[in-house]
């Protein structure tokens, strides 16, 4: 048996959190109008529909302590605290990081809420910042993160390229990404192997990109959907 780790990724919004949390914020705190406007912008850039909501979030006067408890009214995806306790029991095996488009307080405080933060050693995903720290005011994301050209995902992140830089100079046994969305599939495609293992959630956009745009072909690693979290278990086991 090797010695070397196994590298585990979670993605952040729908797989970990059974929600997008930026969308179910907006729900919970906007007005029906301002909600379908940072979904009408995010079809066009959800870098900019994470800032319309802060900038209305602020105008309207909520503080931290008012997203702090919208996001812990979001919910954990289905069977998940029983895979990260799994986890936990074998974490000698494992590296666990995030990669995620969301912001990273909004990922911290909700896996802190839960007691998981402590199992994941590195979180990639877009950075925020605190305005008005006086009267704990909204947080923004500022635009600094690097151009790319990648067409496989959205303009703010490109996911295969922040793996890629994680990576440098790492070595692991193999790498599982357990995710939802269409732009885990870079990723998936460029830097994971044969025995590598993608664990995309059922009935969400990777599967239906794979089947839409006829992509299967285009992974080397293999497959294995989920529904809950002891699917990803039950996996995990066999390893």
């Amino acid at each position: 048996m090797s010695s070397k780790k196994i590298l585990l990724i979670f993605d952040f919004d729908e797989t970990i959190v059974d929600q997008d949390s930026v969308y179910e914020q907006a729900r919970m705190t906007l007005s029906d109008e301002d909600y379908k406007k940072v979904m009408e912008i995010d079809s066009v850039d959800y870098y900019d529909a994470f800032n319309y909501f802060f900038k209305r979030e602020k105008e309207i006067g909520l503080t931290l302590k008012d997203i702090n408890s919208n996001l812990e009214k979001l919910s954990l995806s289905p069977k998940v605290p029983e895979l990260f306790d799994y986890i936990r029991k074998n974490k000698s095996k494992y590296d666990l990081i995030i990669l995620s488009g969301d912001i990273d307080y909004s990922i911290k405080h909700l896996l802190q809420y839960h007691n998981f933060l402590d199992l994941f050693s590195f979180i990639i995903c877009n950075k925020a910042e605190i305005q008005d720290s006086n009267s704990e005011r909204l947080i923004y994301v500022p635009r600094d993160q690097f151009p790319h050209e990648c067409d496989l995902c959205i303009s703010s992140q490109c996911k295969g390229l922040e793996l890629e830089k994680f990576l440098k100079d790492k070595n692991y046994d193999k790498i599982l990404f357990v995710c939802d969305g269409g732009n885990d599939f870079c990723p998936a495609k460029k830097l994971m192997k044969k025995g590598d293992i993608v664990f995309p959630r059922e009935g969400h956009r990777f599967l239906q990109r794979i089947e839409i745009e006829d992509l299967k072909n285009d992974l080397t690693c293999d497959i294995v959907p989920w529904k809950t979290g002891e699917d990803i278990i039950n996996k995990l086991k066999e390893i």
